[in-house]
């Protein structure tokens, strides 16, 4: 699976890229909303569209809330998986569209249960 990861914590994004490598994924990290941006249009402008992003609900900058609409936006059926600390918006980023919701902090095995839920779908 082809996986884009967004978030403001350098510690996440490496233990997650580090990680979903481990498991055979494909995986390019970006440190803000904007950047996610910009490297997901570089991959559907190249033909290498990601399958799954998984990105932090509340960042600096531009939130997930923000950078998910234009994701949407270059491709309605890209799955993403949010991720936060703040289990009140859990409601909120499934009714946006999101295809799952990670509470942080969250066991590494929780997050492969996830992928894997996700990747049959």
């Amino acid at each position: 699976m082809r996986i884009l990861i967004i978030d403001d914590e350098v510690e996440i994004l490496t233990l997650f890229k580090d990680f979903m490598e481990i498991l055979g994924h494909e995986v390019e990290i970006a440190i803000d909303g904007q950047r996610g941006l910009e490297k997901f249009k570089y991959a559907i402008d190249n033909g290498k569209n990601f399958d799954l992003v998984i990105m932090d609900y509340r960042m600096h900058g531009k939130d997930g809330i923000q950078v998910s609409k234009n994701i949407w936006n270059m491709d309605k059926n890209i799955k993403i998986l949010f991720a936060s600390a703040d289990s009140s918006v859990k409601k909120e980023a499934l009714n946006m569209g999101a295809v799952g919701f990670l509470l942080k902090p969250f066991d590494i095995d929780i997050l492969v249960r996830e992928i894997e839920r996700i990747s049959s779908l």
